[in-house]
C-alpha cells in the first residue's frame, strides 16, 4: 500500500445544493487482508454546472478546519459563511468518511462522522460527532464505538476510567462548538506518557483521525473563497469600529489571501531552508512548461523569527513577480502543494482544476499520478480529455447529476465515456441542449 491514509469513501449532505446524501467511492472492492489501492489513486468527478461539485470540495474544506482549528465555529466569518453554504432546506450539514491505516498491525478501518445544526441561539453547532473503528482485515468485522457526542455531551467513550473523567472534565460545555479530535490533541500535551488518564488505544485512534486531517489538502478556486462577500457583509451590518472588526475578521491570517496570492508565505527563520529547497522544486515543476525560466526568486523581508516572501520569476533577461505572470502559470504554482502532497501520500481535493490549464498539461498530470503518485488525488473538472486517460483506471471517474444521483463510470464494451457523456447517455445527466435554444436570448 505505501502510504499511511487512505480515504475509502466520503459522503457528504446539506451544503449547497446537496440536500440528499451523496457517497463518492474511492475502493469499492472489499477491504481485507488483500487489500491494494494502487489502482485507485485518482477521481475526477463530472457534472452540469450547479450540481453540486464544488459543495463536495468545499465540504471536505470545512471538515478539516473543524478538526484543525479549535475555534472555527466561534469565529464570526465561520458562521457567516455556514449560513450561506449550508442548504437553505434542511439546515443540517453532514459527513461521514471510512479511511484505512495502514500504520498498525491488524491494519485498522475508521468511520469519522459529524454532523452541524443551528442551535438555540440560531448558531451553527456541533449537534454529533463520532468515531469508529474496525479490522481492515476481514470484510464482516463490525465498527466499535471509540466514542460519541450528541447534542454537547458525550454520549459514548471507549476508554479507562480515568481517561474518561478527565476528558469529560476537559470537554465540558464544548463538545457543541469544539470537536473532541481537536479537544483531546490540544490537552493532552499536558499528560506524560507514564500517566495513567491517557489511555493508549484512544490516544493513538484519535491521532490517526488527526493525522488524516493534517494530511488533507484542499484547493478552491479564488472566486469561490467568497472572502470579500464575508467582509463587506460583516463591515456593513455592524455599527463596530472599521479597522477593529477587520482585525477581528482576519484575526488567522487566512482571509489575506484576498489581497494576496495564496503562495506568498510567512516563512519561520528555523525552516527557511527546507522552504528554499521547496521553491527549487517549484522552479524545475514550472520549468516544465516554462522552459525559458532561470531560477524562482525569493524576496524575503525580515520580521522579527520570520521572513515574510514572495516569489519573482526570473528569465533572465527580466524578472517578474508571480503574481504578474499568466492566469495558467499562476494556478500552477497554486496547485503546487496540492501535487506535491498527492504525489508524497496526501489526499487532495481540488475544484476545478481543468480551469485555465492547457489540456495536453492537464492530462500529462493526471497521468503522472495515476501512474507514480502515491497519494490520492480528487478533483472536479469539465473537461471531458481526461476521460481518455482515467477510462483504464478503476473506479476513477464519477458524474453527479443536478439532482444528487452519483453514477460511476464501468466498462460498457467499446463505447468512450466522454461520447456517452456529450450524447446524453450517462443516468440522469442529459445535454439536452440545441444552439436554437439560445436565440432571441443575445437580440436579433
Amino acid at each position: 500500500m505505501g502510504n499511511l491514509f487512505y480515504l475509502l469513501n466520503l459522503s457528504v449532505s446539506g451544503i449547497k445544493c446537496i440536500e440528499k446524501e451523496v457517497r463518492l467511492d474511492f475502493y469499492k472492492k472489499t477491504v481485507d487482508k488483500d487489500f491494494n489501492p494502487e489502482k485507485y489513486r485518482v477521481k475526477a468527478i463530472y457534472g452540469e454546472n450547479g450540481s453540486g461539485k464544488s459543495a463536495i470540495v468545499t465540504a471536505v474544506k470545512i471538515f478539516r478546519d473543524l478538526i484543525m482549528f479549535e475555534n472555527y465555529l466561534k469565529e464570526t466569518k465561520t458562521q457567516i459563511f455556514l449560513n450561506e453554504i449550508i442548504n437553505k432546506k434542511t439546515q443540517i450539514f453532514r459527513l461521514s468518511c471510512e479511511f484505512i491505516v495502514n500504520a498498525s498491525n491488524p491494519r485498522n478501518v475508521y468511520r469519522y462522522s459529524i454532523q452541524l445544526g443551528k442551535g438555540g441561539n440560531g448558531l451553527f453547532e456541533i449537534q454529533q460527532e463520532a468515531l469508529e473503528m474496525k479490522n481492515g482485515n476481514y470484510a464482516n468485522n463490525n465498527f466499535k464505538v471509540i466514542f460519541e457526542s450528541r447534542s454537547g455531551e458525550l454520549a459514548q467513550i471507549n476508554c479507562a476510567d480515568n481517561g474518561k473523567a478527565w476528558i469529560a472534565k476537559r470537554s465540558i460545555n464544548l463538545l457543541s462548538s469544539s470537536s473532541l479530535v481537536n479537544i483531546y490533541t490540544a490537552n493532552v500535551k499536558e499528560l506524560s506518557s507514564e500517566d495513567s488518564r491517557v489511555d493508549r488505544d484512544f490516544l493513538f485512534h484519535i491521532l490517526m483521525c488527526s493525522l488524516l486531517v493534517i494530511g488533507l489538502r484542499v484547493y478552491i478556486g479564488e472566486e469561490d473563497q467568497h472572502e470579500f462577500y464575508f467582509l463587506q457583509k460583516r463591515l456593513r451590518e455592524s455599527r463596530a469600529d472599521n479597522q477593529a472588526l477587520t482585525e477581528e475578521i482576519f484575526a488567522d491570517g487566512s482571509g489575506l489571501d484576498i489581497f494576496s496570492s495564496v503562495s506568498d508565505k510567512i516563512v519561520d527563520k528555523e525552516y527557511f531552508g527546507k522552504y528554499k529547497e521547496k521553491v527549487d522544486c517549484l522552479t524545475r515543476f514550472i520549468r516544465i512548461f516554462k522552459s525559458d525560466l532561470v531560477a524562482i526568486d525569493i524576496d524575503a523581508k525580515e520580521n522579527g523569527d520570520s521572513y515574510v516572501c514572495d516569489l519573482n520569476l526570473n528569465y533572465g533577461d527580466y524578472v517578474i513577480n508571480k503574481e504578474f505572470e499568466s492566469t495558467g502559470i499562476k494556478k500552477l504554482i497554486r496547485l503546487f502543494d496540492c501535487f506535491s502532497a498527492a504525489s508524497n501520500m496526501g489526499i487532495v481535493f481540488v475544484d476545478e482544476m481543468d480551469a485555465n490549464l492547457n489540456d495536453v498539461y492537464l492530462c500529462r498530470l493526471i497521468e503522472y499520478f495515476m501512474y507514480y503518485g502515491k497519494g490520492q488525488l480528487c478533483f472536479t473538472t469539465h473537461n471531458l480529455d481526461p476521460m481518455t486517460v482515467l477510462k483504464e483506471n478503476r473506479n476513477s471517474i464519477d458524474f453527479l447529476s443536478s439532482d444528487g444521483h452519483l453514477v460511476s463510470w464501468t466498462s460498457r464494451g467499446n463505447a468512450l465515456p466522454d461520447n456517452c457523456y456529450r450524447n446524453g447517455m450517462i443516468e440522469d445527466s442529459p445535454f439536452n441542449i440545441d444552439a436554437t435554444d439560445f436565440v432571441g436570448i443575445f437580440g436579433e
